[in-house]
Protein backbone atom coordinates (compact mmCIF):
# COMPACT_ATOMS: atom_id res chain seq x y z
CA UNK A 1 0.00 0.00 0.00
CA UNK A 2 2.88 2.31 0.78
CA UNK A 3 4.34 1.88 -2.72
CA UNK A 4 0.91 2.37 -4.32
CA UNK A 5 0.41 5.53 -2.27
CA UNK A 6 3.71 6.94 -3.47
CA UNK A 7 2.85 6.01 -7.05
CA UNK A 8 -0.54 7.70 -6.78
CA UNK A 9 1.07 10.83 -5.37
CA UNK A 10 3.59 10.84 -8.22
CA UNK A 11 0.84 10.52 -10.83
CA UNK A 12 -1.10 13.37 -9.25
CA UNK A 13 2.00 15.57 -9.40
CA UNK A 14 2.53 14.66 -13.04
CA UNK A 15 -1.07 15.58 -13.85
CA UNK A 16 -0.73 18.88 -12.00
CA UNK A 17 2.47 19.65 -13.90
CA UNK A 18 0.80 18.74 -17.19
CA UNK A 19 -2.14 20.96 -16.36
CA UNK A 20 0.24 23.80 -15.50
CA UNK A 21 1.99 23.29 -18.81
CA UNK A 22 -1.27 23.55 -20.75
CA UNK A 23 -2.65 26.57 -18.94
CA UNK A 24 0.52 28.65 -18.80
CA UNK A 25 2.21 27.71 -22.04
CA UNK A 26 5.27 26.40 -20.21
CA UNK A 27 7.69 24.56 -22.45
CA UNK A 28 11.03 22.96 -21.64
CA UNK A 29 13.74 25.62 -21.92
CA UNK A 30 15.92 25.48 -24.99
CA UNK A 31 19.10 27.46 -24.88
CA UNK A 32 21.19 29.02 -27.58
CA UNK A 33 24.21 26.88 -28.46
CA UNK A 34 26.43 29.62 -27.01
CA UNK A 35 27.28 29.67 -23.33
CA UNK A 36 27.38 33.48 -23.32
CA UNK A 37 24.36 34.21 -25.52
CA UNK A 38 21.49 33.39 -23.20
CA UNK A 39 20.18 36.53 -21.50
CA UNK A 40 22.15 38.93 -23.67
CA UNK A 41 20.24 42.08 -24.63
CA UNK A 42 20.60 41.04 -28.30
CA UNK A 43 19.73 37.36 -27.76
CA UNK A 44 16.82 37.48 -30.23
CA UNK A 45 19.05 38.85 -32.99
CA UNK A 46 21.87 36.41 -32.21
CA UNK A 47 19.37 33.53 -32.42
CA UNK A 48 17.97 34.75 -35.74
CA UNK A 49 21.37 35.27 -37.33
CA UNK A 50 22.47 31.85 -36.09
CA UNK A 51 19.34 30.21 -37.50
CA UNK A 52 19.92 31.90 -40.85
CA UNK A 53 23.54 30.67 -40.81
CA UNK A 54 24.82 34.23 -41.02
CA UNK A 55 26.66 34.20 -37.69
CA UNK A 56 28.22 31.29 -35.82
CA UNK A 57 30.10 30.87 -32.58
CA UNK A 58 33.63 29.93 -31.62
CA UNK A 59 35.09 26.44 -31.01
CA UNK A 60 34.71 26.90 -27.24
CA UNK A 61 30.89 27.27 -27.68
CA UNK A 62 31.02 31.01 -27.02
CA UNK A 63 29.52 33.79 -29.14
CA UNK A 64 31.54 36.64 -27.61
CA UNK A 65 28.81 39.27 -28.01
CA UNK A 66 30.98 42.13 -26.77
CA UNK A 67 33.88 41.42 -29.11
CA UNK A 68 34.34 44.14 -31.78
CA UNK A 69 33.56 43.17 -35.37
CA UNK A 70 36.28 43.84 -37.90
CA UNK A 71 35.54 45.58 -41.18
CA UNK A 72 36.31 42.31 -42.98
CA UNK A 73 33.98 40.28 -40.76
CA UNK A 74 31.19 42.81 -41.34
CA UNK A 75 31.58 42.45 -45.12
CA UNK A 76 31.38 38.66 -44.87
CA UNK A 77 28.31 38.80 -42.64
CA UNK A 78 26.48 41.14 -44.99
CA UNK A 79 27.29 38.89 -47.94
CA UNK A 80 25.90 35.90 -46.06
CA UNK A 81 22.78 37.82 -45.12
CA UNK A 82 22.21 38.48 -48.82
CA UNK A 83 22.51 34.75 -49.49
CA UNK A 84 25.96 34.80 -51.06
CA UNK A 85 28.52 32.05 -50.57
CA UNK A 86 31.62 32.05 -52.81
CA UNK A 87 32.07 29.32 -55.37
CA UNK A 88 35.45 27.93 -56.38
CA UNK A 89 35.38 30.11 -59.50
CA UNK A 90 34.59 33.17 -57.36
CA UNK A 91 37.58 32.43 -55.16
CA UNK A 92 39.82 31.92 -58.17
CA UNK A 93 38.69 35.15 -59.88
CA UNK A 94 39.26 37.06 -56.63
CA UNK A 95 42.77 35.72 -56.03
CA UNK A 96 44.24 39.10 -57.02
CA UNK A 97 42.76 40.54 -53.85
CA UNK A 98 45.01 38.29 -51.83
CA UNK A 99 48.09 39.07 -53.90
CA UNK A 100 47.64 42.84 -54.25
CA UNK A 101 45.59 43.86 -51.22
CA UNK A 102 46.57 41.14 -48.73
CA UNK A 103 42.99 39.92 -48.30
CA UNK A 104 42.94 36.47 -46.61
CA UNK A 105 42.29 33.66 -49.06
CA UNK A 106 39.18 32.44 -47.22
CA UNK A 107 37.61 35.91 -47.52
CA UNK A 108 38.65 36.86 -51.06
CA UNK A 109 35.43 35.61 -52.65
CA UNK A 110 33.29 37.54 -50.18
CA UNK A 111 35.29 40.73 -50.71
CA UNK A 112 35.09 40.31 -54.50
CA UNK A 113 31.29 40.04 -54.28
CA UNK A 114 31.10 43.12 -52.06
CA UNK A 115 33.17 45.07 -54.56
CA UNK A 116 30.95 44.00 -57.45
CA UNK A 117 27.85 45.01 -55.50
CA UNK A 118 29.48 48.33 -54.51
CA UNK A 119 29.10 47.51 -50.83
CA UNK A 120 32.73 48.51 -50.39
CA UNK A 121 35.15 50.51 -52.52
CA UNK A 122 38.68 49.69 -53.61
CA UNK A 123 39.87 52.67 -51.59
CA UNK A 124 38.59 50.93 -48.45
CA UNK A 125 40.46 47.67 -48.94
CA UNK A 126 43.30 48.78 -46.68
CA UNK A 127 40.85 48.74 -43.76
CA UNK A 128 39.61 45.32 -44.79
CA UNK A 129 43.11 43.85 -45.08
CA UNK A 130 44.26 45.29 -41.76
CA UNK A 131 41.19 43.72 -40.14
CA UNK A 132 40.55 46.81 -38.07
CA UNK A 133 37.37 47.06 -35.99
CA UNK A 134 34.40 48.56 -37.82
CA UNK A 135 33.15 51.79 -36.28
CA UNK A 136 29.53 52.80 -35.85
CA UNK A 137 29.72 55.39 -38.61
CA UNK A 138 31.20 52.78 -40.96
CA UNK A 139 28.36 50.44 -40.00
CA UNK A 140 25.88 53.15 -40.95
CA UNK A 141 27.64 53.59 -44.29
CA UNK A 142 27.53 49.84 -45.06
CA UNK A 143 23.86 49.62 -44.07
CA UNK A 144 23.01 52.43 -46.48
CA UNK A 145 24.93 50.76 -49.30
CA UNK A 146 23.37 47.33 -48.83
CA UNK A 147 19.91 48.95 -48.93
CA UNK A 148 20.87 50.91 -52.06
CA UNK A 149 20.25 54.25 -50.36
CA UNK A 150 23.54 55.93 -51.25
CA UNK A 151 21.85 58.53 -53.44
CA UNK A 152 19.47 59.50 -50.65
CA UNK A 153 22.38 59.70 -48.20
CA UNK A 154 24.19 62.16 -50.49
CA UNK A 155 21.08 64.32 -50.54
CA UNK A 156 21.17 64.40 -46.73
CA UNK A 157 24.85 65.31 -46.39
CA UNK A 158 23.88 68.57 -44.68
CA UNK A 159 21.12 67.06 -42.54
CA UNK A 160 20.73 68.26 -38.97
CA UNK A 161 21.40 65.25 -36.76
CA UNK A 162 19.84 64.87 -33.28
CA UNK A 163 23.07 63.86 -31.54
CA UNK A 164 25.13 65.80 -29.00
CA UNK A 165 28.42 64.64 -30.55
CA UNK A 166 27.52 65.54 -34.13
CA UNK A 167 30.83 67.42 -34.47
CA UNK A 168 32.66 64.07 -34.21
CA UNK A 169 30.83 62.58 -37.20
CA UNK A 170 32.74 62.61 -40.47
CA UNK A 171 31.06 64.91 -42.95
CA UNK A 172 31.10 62.24 -45.66
CA UNK A 173 28.97 59.85 -43.59
CA UNK A 174 26.60 62.42 -42.10
CA UNK A 175 23.94 61.56 -44.69
CA UNK A 176 24.28 57.84 -44.00
CA UNK A 177 23.77 58.39 -40.28
CA UNK A 178 20.71 60.53 -41.06
CA UNK A 179 19.26 57.64 -43.09
CA UNK A 180 19.89 54.89 -40.51
CA UNK A 181 18.51 57.14 -37.77
CA UNK A 182 15.32 57.99 -39.69
CA UNK A 183 14.67 54.38 -40.63
CA UNK A 184 15.32 52.96 -37.19
CA UNK A 185 18.35 50.92 -38.24
CA UNK A 186 20.66 52.50 -35.67
CA UNK A 187 20.00 54.72 -32.68
CA UNK A 188 22.00 56.85 -30.33
CA UNK A 189 22.93 56.18 -26.71
CA UNK A 190 21.00 57.30 -23.60
CA UNK A 191 23.27 60.35 -23.29
CA UNK A 192 22.09 61.48 -26.76
CA UNK A 193 25.41 60.68 -28.44
CA UNK A 194 25.98 58.57 -31.54
CA UNK A 195 29.63 57.74 -30.79
CA UNK A 196 30.64 57.44 -34.45
CA UNK A 197 34.17 56.15 -33.78
CA UNK A 198 33.12 53.44 -31.29
CA UNK A 199 33.64 49.88 -32.60
CA UNK A 200 30.52 47.81 -33.28
CA UNK A 201 30.28 44.61 -31.23
CA UNK A 202 29.11 41.22 -32.44
CA UNK A 203 25.84 41.69 -30.55
CA UNK A 204 25.29 45.09 -32.17
CA UNK A 205 26.03 43.81 -35.68
CA UNK A 206 23.51 40.97 -35.13
CA UNK A 207 20.81 43.54 -34.32
CA UNK A 208 21.78 45.71 -37.29
CA UNK A 209 21.67 42.72 -39.64
CA UNK A 210 18.18 41.81 -38.38
CA UNK A 211 16.97 45.33 -39.06
CA UNK A 212 18.55 45.38 -42.51
CA UNK A 213 16.85 42.06 -43.30
CA UNK A 214 13.51 43.63 -42.44
CA UNK A 215 14.04 46.14 -45.25
CA UNK A 216 14.97 43.49 -47.86
CA UNK A 217 11.90 41.30 -48.45
CA UNK A 218 13.69 38.37 -50.11
CA UNK A 219 16.00 37.82 -47.12
CA UNK A 220 13.08 36.76 -44.91
CA UNK A 221 11.02 35.27 -47.75
CA UNK A 222 12.00 31.63 -46.95
CA UNK A 223 10.59 31.99 -43.42
CA UNK A 224 7.04 30.87 -42.65
CA UNK A 225 5.23 34.01 -41.55
CA UNK A 226 1.81 35.49 -40.98
CA UNK A 227 -0.64 36.71 -38.36
CA UNK A 228 -1.65 34.36 -35.56
CA UNK A 229 -5.30 33.26 -35.71
CA UNK A 230 -5.15 31.06 -32.63
CA UNK A 231 -2.77 29.33 -30.23
CA UNK A 232 -3.75 25.85 -29.10
CA UNK A 233 -1.64 25.22 -26.03
CA UNK A 234 -2.70 21.61 -25.42
CA UNK A 235 -1.57 20.59 -28.90
CA UNK A 236 1.44 22.96 -28.97
CA UNK A 237 -0.07 24.27 -32.20
CA UNK A 238 -0.07 27.73 -33.77
CA UNK A 239 -2.53 28.56 -36.56
CA UNK A 240 -1.20 31.33 -38.77
CA UNK A 241 -2.93 33.26 -41.55
CA UNK A 242 -0.71 34.20 -44.47
CA UNK A 243 -3.02 36.18 -46.73
CA UNK A 244 -5.82 33.78 -47.66
CA UNK A 245 -3.69 30.75 -46.76
CA UNK A 246 -3.96 29.14 -43.32
CA UNK A 247 -0.90 27.44 -41.87
CA UNK A 248 -1.11 24.97 -38.99
CA UNK A 249 2.33 24.85 -37.37
CA UNK A 250 3.10 22.20 -34.76
CA UNK A 251 5.95 23.35 -32.56
CA UNK A 252 8.95 21.01 -32.61
CA UNK A 253 10.70 19.65 -29.54
CA UNK A 254 13.44 22.28 -29.71
CA UNK A 255 12.67 25.89 -30.45
CA UNK A 256 13.37 29.40 -29.24
CA UNK A 257 10.54 31.93 -29.05
CA UNK A 258 10.85 35.70 -28.79
CA UNK A 259 7.97 38.15 -28.41
CA UNK A 260 8.81 41.80 -29.07
CA UNK A 261 12.50 40.82 -29.00
CA UNK A 262 12.25 39.25 -25.53
CA UNK A 263 12.38 35.53 -24.64
CA UNK A 264 8.83 34.21 -24.31
CA UNK A 265 6.68 31.11 -23.97
CA UNK A 266 3.93 29.95 -26.29
CA UNK A 267 1.24 30.93 -23.79
CA UNK A 268 2.24 34.58 -24.20
CA UNK A 269 1.35 34.62 -27.90
CA UNK A 270 -2.00 36.11 -28.84
CA UNK A 271 -4.31 36.42 -31.81
CA UNK A 272 -3.12 39.18 -34.12
CA UNK A 273 0.57 38.81 -33.30
CA UNK A 274 2.76 38.56 -36.36
CA UNK A 275 5.12 35.61 -36.25
CA UNK A 276 8.07 34.44 -38.34
CA UNK A 277 9.25 30.84 -38.09
CA UNK A 278 12.92 30.48 -38.98
CA UNK A 279 14.26 26.98 -39.46
CA UNK A 280 17.99 26.72 -38.86
CA UNK A 281 20.00 25.64 -41.87
CA UNK A 282 21.32 22.65 -39.97
CA UNK A 283 17.75 21.72 -39.01
CA UNK A 284 18.38 21.22 -35.31
CA UNK A 285 16.69 24.38 -34.03
CA UNK A 286 13.70 26.53 -34.90
CA UNK A 287 13.55 30.21 -33.95
CA UNK A 288 10.20 32.00 -33.74
CA UNK A 289 10.08 35.78 -33.60
CA UNK A 290 6.71 37.32 -32.81
CA UNK A 291 5.59 40.94 -32.67
CA UNK A 292 2.52 42.50 -31.15
CA UNK A 293 1.31 44.63 -34.05
CA UNK A 294 0.73 48.29 -33.22
CA UNK A 295 -2.96 49.07 -33.83
CA UNK A 296 -3.83 51.76 -36.34
CA UNK A 297 -5.88 54.52 -34.71
CA UNK A 298 -6.08 56.72 -37.80
CA UNK A 299 -9.06 57.51 -39.99
CA UNK A 300 -9.01 55.92 -43.47
CA UNK A 301 -8.36 58.43 -46.24
CA UNK A 302 -9.83 58.05 -49.73
CA UNK A 303 -7.02 57.82 -52.26
CA UNK A 304 -6.89 57.76 -56.04
CA UNK A 305 -4.35 55.85 -58.08
CA UNK A 306 -2.65 58.24 -60.50
CA UNK A 307 -2.02 57.55 -64.17
CA UNK A 308 1.21 59.44 -64.74
CA UNK A 309 0.58 60.03 -68.44
CA UNK A 310 -2.41 62.19 -67.60
CA UNK A 311 -0.58 64.34 -65.06
CA UNK A 312 0.97 67.77 -65.43
CA UNK A 313 4.62 68.10 -66.55
CA UNK A 314 5.51 69.22 -63.02
CA UNK A 315 4.24 65.96 -61.48
CA UNK A 316 5.85 63.89 -64.24
CA UNK A 317 9.19 65.57 -63.69
CA UNK A 318 8.97 64.94 -59.93
CA UNK A 319 8.44 61.22 -60.54
CA UNK A 320 11.17 61.01 -63.19
CA UNK A 321 13.72 62.61 -60.85
CA UNK A 322 13.01 60.10 -58.08
CA UNK A 323 12.01 56.80 -59.68
CA UNK A 324 15.54 55.39 -60.05
CA UNK A 325 16.08 55.12 -56.27
CA UNK A 326 14.10 53.84 -53.32
CA UNK A 327 12.02 56.79 -52.13
CA UNK A 328 9.06 57.62 -49.90
CA UNK A 329 7.87 61.11 -50.76
CA UNK A 330 4.92 63.46 -50.34
CA UNK A 331 4.22 66.75 -52.08
CA UNK A 332 1.40 69.16 -52.93
CA UNK A 333 0.58 69.74 -56.60
CA UNK A 334 -2.48 71.48 -58.06
CA UNK A 335 -4.40 71.57 -54.77
CA UNK A 336 -3.93 67.82 -54.22
CA UNK A 337 -1.59 65.90 -51.94
CA UNK A 338 0.52 63.27 -53.75
CA UNK A 339 2.28 60.27 -52.22
CA UNK A 340 5.05 58.55 -54.19
CA UNK A 341 6.87 55.31 -53.33
CA UNK A 342 9.55 53.87 -55.60
CA UNK A 343 11.73 50.74 -55.56
CA UNK A 344 14.69 51.91 -57.63
CA UNK A 345 15.17 48.64 -59.53
CA UNK A 346 14.83 48.67 -63.31
CA UNK A 347 13.41 45.88 -65.49
CA UNK A 348 13.02 43.67 -62.44
CA UNK A 349 10.41 41.33 -63.85
CA UNK A 350 8.74 40.83 -60.49
CA UNK A 351 9.55 43.47 -57.91
CA UNK A 352 6.71 45.83 -57.13
CA UNK A 353 5.70 48.39 -54.56
CA UNK A 354 2.18 49.34 -53.56
CA UNK A 355 0.43 51.85 -51.29
CA UNK A 356 -2.16 49.67 -49.58
CA UNK A 357 -3.97 52.32 -47.56
CA UNK A 358 -3.61 55.78 -46.05
CA UNK A 359 -4.87 56.87 -42.65
CA UNK A 360 -4.73 60.21 -40.90
CA UNK A 361 -4.95 61.78 -37.46
CA UNK A 362 -5.41 65.44 -36.64
CA UNK A 363 -4.81 67.79 -33.74
CA UNK A 364 -4.69 71.55 -33.24
CA UNK A 365 -1.42 71.78 -35.17
CA UNK A 366 -2.44 69.92 -38.31
CA UNK A 367 -3.13 66.62 -40.06
CA UNK A 368 -0.70 63.70 -39.94
CA UNK A 369 -0.68 60.80 -42.38
CA UNK A 370 0.35 57.15 -42.23
CA UNK A 371 0.97 55.57 -45.61
CA UNK A 372 0.93 51.75 -45.60
CA UNK A 373 3.39 50.28 -48.10
CA UNK A 374 3.70 46.71 -49.43
CA UNK A 375 6.95 45.66 -51.11
CA UNK A 376 6.67 42.45 -53.11
CA UNK A 377 9.45 40.31 -54.54
CA UNK A 378 9.42 37.71 -57.35
CA UNK A 379 9.30 34.90 -54.78
CA UNK A 380 5.89 36.20 -53.72
CA UNK A 381 4.39 37.32 -57.01
CA UNK A 382 5.40 37.74 -60.63
CA UNK A 383 4.25 40.71 -62.63
CA UNK A 384 6.27 41.79 -65.63
CA UNK A 385 7.62 45.23 -64.84
CA UNK A 386 8.57 47.26 -67.89
CA UNK A 387 10.12 50.19 -66.05
CA UNK A 388 10.98 51.29 -62.53
CA UNK A 389 8.41 49.93 -60.04
CA UNK A 390 6.52 52.77 -58.36
CA UNK A 391 3.11 53.77 -57.05
CA UNK A 392 1.69 57.27 -57.15
CA UNK A 393 -1.57 58.21 -55.43
CA UNK A 394 -3.29 61.47 -54.54
CA UNK A 395 -5.70 62.58 -51.84
CA UNK A 396 -7.62 65.76 -51.20
CA UNK A 397 -5.85 68.46 -49.22
CA UNK A 398 -6.92 68.42 -45.56
CA UNK A 399 -8.85 71.28 -44.01
CA UNK A 400 -6.05 71.65 -41.47
CA UNK A 401 -2.51 72.09 -42.73
CA UNK A 402 -0.71 68.82 -43.45
CA UNK A 403 2.22 67.93 -41.21
CA UNK A 404 4.50 64.90 -41.18
CA UNK A 405 3.92 61.82 -43.30
CA UNK A 406 4.96 58.45 -41.87
CA UNK A 407 5.44 55.57 -44.27
CA UNK A 408 4.94 52.19 -42.59
CA UNK A 409 5.14 48.53 -43.56
CA UNK A 410 2.39 45.93 -43.18
CA UNK A 411 3.15 45.57 -39.46
CA UNK A 412 2.78 49.31 -38.84
CA UNK A 413 6.54 49.60 -38.35
CA UNK A 414 7.96 52.94 -39.45
CA UNK A 415 9.92 52.87 -42.69
CA UNK A 416 10.63 56.58 -42.65
CA UNK A 417 9.01 59.87 -41.69
CA UNK A 418 9.13 62.88 -43.99
CA UNK A 419 8.05 66.49 -43.78
CA UNK A 420 5.45 67.45 -46.33
CA UNK A 421 6.89 69.39 -49.25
Amino acid sequence: MHIRSKLATFLVLVLIASSFSVTTGFTPSVELPFKDGQGNWAEYAIAEMYAKNVMTGYPDSSFRPNKPVTFLEAVVLIDRLLGYEPTSSDIESSSYLQEIFNIPQWAAGYVGFALRQELILYSELHRVSLQQPMTRQEGAMLAVRVLNLTKQAKQKKDAILPFADVDRIDQQVRGSIAIVSERGLMAGYPDNTFQPATPISRAEIAVLLCKIAGHIPYVNAPDTSGFIKSVQLRENLIIVADGEKEIRYLLPDRYLLYLNNKPAQIGQLAEGNHVRIIKATAGELVVLTALAVIPDVGTPVAMEQVNLTGETPEVQQWVELNKASENYLARVFNNSLYFLVTRGEKMTGGYSVNIRKITSTADDKGTYYRVWVDRLDPRETFTQVLSYPLTLVRVSLPKKSAGTVTFVDGLNNTITTVELK
